[in-house]
Parts: structure tokens; C-alpha cells; sequence
């Protein structure tokens, strides 16, 4: 297993600023290892643009991933559309909004301002990397 210590210092010799953890579900390591995943929705989180350790909480094998954060735009949740939140067109957002309470954020409010954090790792396609 790789050391997040050991990771946060690589990030900060190659760009010169300090690595910020950003926290993932464990059911989404596969997709952001892929590349599939390239975007996250967050509600009071202080994620910004730079370097990054992706966690994966509570996965069985996942080791951190060294990446970048390469964009936050904030959104009102109500005006939050599929192209915005980098989701499938047809997206039924009111759901997508009832899905973050019900998984990550109970106490989120209606009129709640979100941020979508664009990411990239730099893995895609590393069969080195465990995908279970």
C-alpha cells in the first residue's frame, strides 16, 4: 500500500503547493481510476483548483491516486443542470439532488449552493492500479 504521506510530498515537489484531500464513496474508485468519473458535485467542502490525494473511503484495496482538482464552479442546487454537473443528458436533476442528501449530504437544503470540482488523476488505463 502506498503511503498518503509519501504521496502529498510528490504533489508538492511537482507544482509547489500543498496537496488537498478529496474524500470519494468507495463504489467510485473504478470510474475515476478509468477516467470514467471526471467530476464531483460537493456542498460545504473546501475543495479548490490544484493538486490533489483522492481517497477512497472504506474500499478494501484502493490505494490513494495523486491527481489534480482542475475546476470548481459553483452552482445554485435548483438551476444545477445535467451539462453543468457533467452528467448524461435526460438527467433527472431533481433526483440527482434527492440522491446527494440521501447518500452524502442529509442536511443539505433546498436552496443550497453547490460546487462541481472537475478532477483528473493521470491513471487512466494503469492496469498496475487495483480496479476492485
Amino acid at each position: 500500500m502506498v503511503r498518503s504521506r509519501h504521496l502529498v510530498d510528490n504533489a508538492n515537489m511537482t507544482t509547489g503547493a500543498p496537496a488537498q484531500t478529496v474524500h470519494f464513496d468507495q463504489k467510485h474508485y473504478t470510474a475515476v481510476v478509468s477516467g470514467a468519473k471526471v467530476s464531483t458535485v460537493r456542498w460545504r467542502e473546501d475543495i479548490h483548483e490544484g493538486p490533489a490525494i483522492f481517497i477512497f473511503d472504506n474500499h478494501p484495496t484502493a490505494r490513494p491516486l495523486t491527481g489534480q482538482v482542475t475546476a470548481v464552479e459553483t452552482y445554485d442546487l435548483a438551476h444545477l443542470s445535467p451539462l453543468a454537473a457533467r452528467q448524461p443528458p435526460g438527467t433527472d436533476m431533481t433526483n440527482f439532488a434527492r440522491q446527494l442528501r440521501v447518500n452524502y449530504y442529509p442536511e443539505m437544503p433546498e436552496d443550497a449552493v453547490v460546487q462541481v470540482v472537475v478532477i483528473a488523476t493521470g491513471h487512466h488505463g494503469d492496469s498496475s492500479l487495483p480496479t476492485t
